[in-house]
């Protein structure tokens, strides 16, 4: 059975290690300065712990910590940006991020719009995005050869 648990202060080096290990593919392939495999300790605990209304969950299946899912609110929690979803590669194409999507719009359930933004390139990850109910919006190019794809997802109330 798939839960989230939300992330604190004293997770700080798991939330790393996964992010690591879930985008190391992706930097790999395009070499994007911006990739989340890139940044650093500092930047992510300032998130984690000082940022405000910003949220760490981690996505766990039985008592295995699999992935995390972080976002960011306005402070009326009525839109949200999905600013990371980090499953660790080995659990990844099993369901385990869609359900945590599900279980997080679920604990936010006065967000009404969320944003994300990813790949255009990577198939798979829009695939996934457009699986659970986001739209692609506009395309801004990053660089050659990589675009972002921005997406939203409204949720009638």
């Amino acid at each position: 059975m798939i839960q989230i648990i939300r992330a604190g202060a004293e997770d700080l080096e798991t939330v790393i290690a996964i992010q690591r290990a879930s985008f190391k593919a992706v930097y790999e392939k395009y070499q994007d300065e911006y990739d989340p495999y890139l940044e650093d300790r500092e930047r992510i605990k300032w998130k984690l712990v000082e940022r405000l209304n910003s949220y760490y969950y981690f996505v766990k299946e039985k008592d295995e910590i699999i992935g995390f899912l972080r976002i960011q609110t306005n402070e009326e929690l009525t839109e949200a940006w999905l600013g990371t979803a980090a499953i660790l590669p080995q659990h990844q194409g099993k369901g385990y991020g869609s359900e945590g999507l599900r279980l997080l719009e679920k604990e936010f359930s006065t967000i009404k719009q969320w944003d994300l933004c990813t790949v255009l390139q990577d198939a798979g990850m829009v695939a996934f995005y457009e699986k659970n109910g986001y739209r692609q919006t506009h395309i801004e190019p990053e660089k050659e050869g990589m675009d972002m794809v921005y997406m939203k997802k409204c949720i009638e109330k």
